[in-house]
């Protein structure tokens, strides 16, 4: 409730006051001379608990939280961008953008990450295991150019959005999170392309994008696992319909056609070697730096399979494989509390006892046995994804 409402209730209030007790002293002149004193007080007292109670009931409650006033779209800072029931789309147009729990710069080192045209690799390469820590319960996801999102909110310069390939519980759009506006397109060619087209995603750890089929103008690189929709095929490039809605170039030889990728053991064992040696990141899907289970997501994503985003819905879905039944590939689950807690880090199963996995901020992406140090005593239990 405003304060003009506040005030003029008020008013109401102060002279429904005074003109009930001029009523109420009316009546008892009047009407009731020839009753004794005894009746007289008896009558004033019930006329005054009946004036009480009415004022009570015409006052606003100062204890009650009355419904704020439906504020200007001019003045304010919080706009939903279609309707509930309508929620814009768009894609990323960076190469990779960090999906925040909350929007705001916090912090200034990540300000090229940040900017309209951000450089994640050099981001993700100058952040010693400090400052990696420093994203935990901070950032959420990640998403990399050309992914399609669901527009959800917008604040001030930044926008809530889904990742719609990052399959989560929190949200049946897809993962959440704020990102820069700058960092989202919305074209209606892109998206209705992504859907109707075959794609291609990139299989190189990077991969540039030109501006001319000859693959001499450089426009951006982009990351494993980038996706986009496949307009032509040449002999030493193929045609790309990028987020804005612009063509680009790609070399044939840095990337697959979607539909084309399929589980192979020894295949998706060959994808993760490619990242040995590669920094940890909280929250990261990308070649610039993964967390545990944005690194078994991409490597699904490599046979064309998508599985949840989060290491414990991973843990949820496939089928259970016991520990003398592990073959590569398999999904290998850690817990606290002696494996009986929460689920809490995942690797992959290479064989012969080992697992690839991306640890924690202070390490990188290396292969190690699956009962060595903590993680024997952690051990959980494994899942199979086979498509």
């Amino acid at each position: 409730m405003t304060a003009s409402m506040n005030s003029i209730n008020l008013i109401k209030t102060i002279l429904l006051t005074c003109l009930s007790g001029y009523l109420i002293n009316r009546i008892i002149l009047t009407v009731v001379d020839d009753m004794d004193k005894t009746s007289k007080g008896l009558l004033f007292a019930v006329l005054l608990v009946a004036l009480v109670y009415l004022v009570y009931q015409l006052s606003p409650d100062p204890g009650k939280r009355s419904a704020p006033a439906v504020p200007d779209s001019a003045g304010t800072d919080q706009e939903s961008t279609d309707g509930a029931d309508s929620p814009g789309r768009g894609a990323i147009r960076v190469a990779a953008t960090v999906l925040w729990y909350e929007p705001g710069q916090i912090r200034d080192y990540d300000r090229s990450l940040l900017v309209e045209d951000n450089d994640p690799a050099a981001w993700a390469g100058g952040m010693d295991t400090d400052m990696r820590l420093w994203l935990v319960g901070k950032a959420e996801t990640m998403a990399l150019f050309g992914e399609p999102v669901v527009i959800l909110e917008r604040r001030g310069e930044w926008i809530k959005v889904a990742a719609e390939s990052h399959r989560t519980s929190l949200n049946v759009l897809g993962y959440p999170g704020w990102v820069p506006g700058a960092h989202v397109v919305s074209s209606d060619v892109y998206i209705n392309e992504l859907k109707n087209l075959p794609d291609v995603v990139v299989a190189d750890k990077t991969a540039g994008i030109f501006k001319n089929p000859g693959l001499t103008d450089l426009l951006m690189e982009a990351g494993y696992m980038t996706r986009l929709p496949l307009l032509e095929e040449g002999e030493q490039a193929v045609t790309v319909r990028l987020p804005g809605g612009d063509t680009g170039y790609l070399s044939g030889s840095s990337v697959k056609k979607a539909g084309d990728l399929y589980f192979s053991r020894a295949g998706i064992v060959e994808e993760a070697k490619k990242f040995i040696g590669l920094r940890y990141i909280w929250a990261g899907t990308s070649s610039y730096g993964f967390d545990c289970s944005g690194f078994t997501m991409c490597l699904y994503q490599s046979q064309g399979i998508s599985i949840p985003r989060d290491a414990d819905e991973q843990a949820m879905e496939g089928a259970a494989v016991t520990g003398a039944d592990l073959l590569p590939g398999d999904l290998v689950f850690f817990a606290a509390k002696g494996g009986l807690g929460q689920i809490h880090h995942v690797g992959m199963y290479i064989g012969n006892g080992m697992m690839i996995h991306s640890p924690n901020s202070s390490s990188a992406v290396t292969i190690q046995a699956v009962d060595s140090g903590s993680y024997g005593e952690e051990y959980w239990g494994a899942r199979r994804y086979t498509g």
